[in-house]
């Protein structure tokens, strides 16, 4: 089996303060093969979209991953500056947003 194209390990999301819990996201991995699609479902507040954020560079203000790696084609994206997220969303990597 060829490397995944993206592989997450032990991703943690830390809120701000004052949220109802520390952690968005924490302890996520997963990996995802080229050519294959992957659905993510679970509950409301459960950390789906945050982890998606976090792998597109979008995570709101205030929130921040404090441990683990976001592996896309060998490049660990939570290490990009804005401007390299820039040139790769679109380009190689997309996300359909649940609300437009």
């Amino acid at each position: 089996m060829s490397e995944p194209v993206l592989s997450i390990r032990g991703l943690t999301i830390a809120l701000p303060k004052g949220a109802d819990r520390p952690y968005a996201v924490e302890d996520v991995s997963y990996d995802v093969a080229r050519g294959e699609i992957m659905c993510v479902v679970g509950e409301s507040g459960s950390g789906k979209s945050m982890a998606a954020n976090a792998l597109m560079g979008l995570l709101p203000k205030g929130v921040r991953p404090t441990a683990g790696e976001v592996i896309f084609d060998g490049q660990d994206l939570l290490t990009l500056t804005e401007k390299q997220h820039r040139k790769l969303r679109g380009l190689h990597i997309g996300m359909i947003f649940q609300e437009p």
